[in-house]
């Protein structure tokens, strides 16, 4: 039974990145180049300066991580839209403002495209690739690509315009890194070393070929894993309710009855925070659900097993933590999905009762109670005590009957999955003419001009205003 315990992570230096990425290196068309890195990060205007405040501190410390040489590049996949679902470019304005107060490479290359006509030109043309990218949702030139390209029909891509799924889907072919890291715009602890010990394991793991798609890692896939802390009335106290009191009892259940053996030993199933190989990303089904988590771990597990899955110890970490009715939407979908993996990968049969399956669920559930109570001792600032428990017991009760929900919701409903990239590259290298790689450029370019246009229709992003767009949001 694994469970998350503290650790205080070590200092990762900015060199030792930089070596791993220097001396590893991929074959592409023009020949051997260095590693890329890639950060993408969903954004959505909350019309909350706590919220503002703490993208603004992420953003800050991706500028760093892109003037260090860490990261080669932040797409930021904007999902704001303003009351007549347009994109919110009052937002992205502060956005862009943050990149240009955060980082020195990102605010010279937005002095070159604003004062020299040749930058001007190329960033209009979609040539110019910022350090910085914003990709928008709701982007209709964005849209009619994908209808172009019968990627997509109008139907799906009404959908698609919702969802933080379907803005990390979008952000795939866009972005320009061998290793894609994805992060949560709500985390208030955010740490630059989250970034490096993510992609440190795939980078350690890099085998460079000498040919065209050669290369490869021997750990696809980092999973974050940490100890979530919420404030409370007496201080801090455990957070993480979906990763304690539901994924990690639940697959511990599961493990027993031979189902996703090896999940059990993920300590924190439903982080956000991950780095992955481009090349398994794209064979991956995103889901547009909350259940994005764990339908990518499920998949993972069934096509390579837990050896080429790692995880990284984030620390003490906090985040924005939503309402307990948020959560329980969220367990509903989660569950839904969890069991519609399991039917999928042929595991129904395992389960003979499903009464008697929740029941040691919530068995197990209530027993890890006491452990966490230990957790927490070890832990300065932190309580967990009688209160906390009886609250996480009242929880666990109603966490059962909501996967009970989710059980029978998944007879009649699947997960909102998306294609995986790696169909759509067949289908684009089926025609006669094309190829997945014009259809790639086709779509950076696009998201370069956007990002360009962004910078230059909207006047107030200048250097020397950006505090003042800062200030109005935050």
């Amino acid at each position: 039974m694994d469970i998350p315990s503290y650790h205080r992570p070590k200092q990762i230096q900015v060199k030792e990145i930089e070596r791993l990425k220097l001396e590893n290196f991929v074959t592409d068309e023009s020949g051997k180049r260095p590693v890329m890195i890639s950060v993408v990060m969903p954004t959505f205007n909350k019309h909350s300066k706590e919220y503002n405040r703490t993208v603004m501190n992420i953003i800050n410390k991706l500028g760093s991580l892109i003037d260090d040489g860490v990261i080669d590049e932040v797409v930021i996949a904007e999902g704001s839209r303003t009351e007549e679902e347009k994109p919110d470019f009052e937002y992205m304005e502060f956005l862009l403002a943050c990149a240009i107060k955060a980082s020195r490479t990102f605010e010279r290359e937005v002095e070159f495209v604003r004062s020299l006509p040749e930058g001007k030109q190329r960033a209009l043309q979609g040539r110019y690739d910022f350090s910085f990218r914003i990709l928008n949702q709701l982007d209709p030139e964005l849209h009619r690509i994908y209808l172009n390209h019968r990627i997509l029909n109008e139907k799906e891509l009404e959908v698609l315009k919702r969802g933080k799924g379907a803005n990390l889907w979008f952000s795939v072919p866009v972005t320009y890194g061998d290793i894609i890291c994805f992060i949560d715009s709500d985390i208030v602890s955010f740490k630059k070393h989250y970034i490096k010990g993510l992609c440190r394991p795939i980078l350690q793991g890099w085998y460079s070929g000498g040919e065209v798609g050669d290369d490869y890692s021997s750990t696809l896939f980092t999973k974050a894993t940490y100890i979530r802390r919420h404030k409370s009335n007496s201080g801090f106290t455990l957070g993480g309710r979906l990763s304690r009191l539901f994924g990690i009892p639940m697959f511990n259940v599961l493990a027993k009855y031979g189902i996703f053996n090896g999940l059990d030993s993920i300590s924190y199933p439903f982080s956000g925070e991950c780095a992955i190989t481009r090349r398994k990303l794209n064979e991956l089904q995103f889901s547009n659900g909350y259940d994005i988590e764990i339908s990518i771990l499920c998949q993972l597990w069934k096509n390579h097993g837990m050896e080429k899955i790692s995880q990284y110890d984030l620390g003490i970490f906090s985040h924005i933590p939503g309402d307990e009715k948020h959560v329980d939407d969220m367990l509903r979908e989660i569950s839904m999905a969890l069991f519609y993996w399991i039917r999928r990968y042929g595991f129904e049969d395992r389960i003979k009762d499903l009464k008697t399956l929740l029941d040691e669920y919530e068995k197990t559930a209530l027993k890890m109670l006491d452990v966490y109570e230990k957790v927490a001792e070890e832990i300065p600032r932190i309580t967990y005590g009688e209160d906390n428990k009886e609250l996480d017991r009242e929880r666990i009760l109603r966490y059962k009957k909501i996967v009970e929900e989710g059980y029978e919701l998944s007879k009649r409903e699947k997960p909102k999955l998306l294609k995986p990239w790696s169909e759509v590259k067949k289908q684009m290298d089926s025609q006669v003419g094309y190829s997945y790689q014009s259809l790639k450029s086709v779509l950076q370019n696009r998201v370069n001009k956007f990002t360009s246009n962004t910078i230059l229709s909207y006047i107030r992003i200048y250097v020397d205003m950006s505090s003042e767009i800062i200030g109005k949001f935050t």
